[in-house]
């Protein structure tokens, strides 16, 4: 079994994003059809398998697929590329990230009124550091701006997807 060139630009493009990638996007850089596209990750998670390989490809939450390392290797690796040893959040940060995480999209005033403070300056820190992305804008007077979390978010927390986020009634519990 060998690589296709269709496998070969696909596992290219996820390699080179570096990120999880959209079908749309893989369809707009290969010129390929979903059809094929979806055929050629198969093809390269039936040889990464069978080569014994670190790598796969896995389709998160929203059906982006992202060029990885298996997570059973994650505990080896965690020590040098554990994201969160490069970032530290502040209680305050780590409070509007998860109210964001559970509620997005969310505008900041939305946040202020369920942290009760302001969180202009927090919000900023947490756009600096990738964790979360202005994701549009509410259609309402004013046009409020809605943010929501980034896949630097999940990987900072372990998080395949947000469906991994613990129920939020675990938190009424506590």
């Amino acid at each position: 079994m060998r690589l296709t060139l269709n496998d070969q630009i696909i596992e290219s493009i996820l390699f080179l994003e570096n990120k999880p990638v959209g079908i749309n996007k893989l369809k707009e850089i290969s010129g390929l059809k979903k059809e094929e596209i979806i055929k050629s990750i198969d093809n390269i998670n039936a040889i990464l398998d069978m080569v014994g390989s670190p790598l796969t490809v896995i389709k998160n939450d929203k059906n982006d697929f992202h060029l990885t390392v298996r997570e059973n290797l994650y505990e080896h690796l965690k020590d040098y590329y554990d994201s969160r040893k490069k970032i530290k959040l502040s209680q305050q940060a780590i409070e509007t990230l998860a109210i964001i995480a559970y509620k997005q999209p969310i505008t900041k005033i939305e946040i202020e009124a369920i942290r009760g403070v302001q969180v202009g300056h927090v919000i900023k820190q947490l756009l600096e550091y990738g964790l979360i992305k202005i994701t549009g804008k509410r259609n309402s007077p004013g046009k409020p701006i809605l943010y929501g979390t980034t896949d630097k978010f999940l990987k900072y927390f372990g998080l395949l997807s947000l469906k991994d986020l613990p129920p939020i009634e675990e938190f009424d519990r506590l």
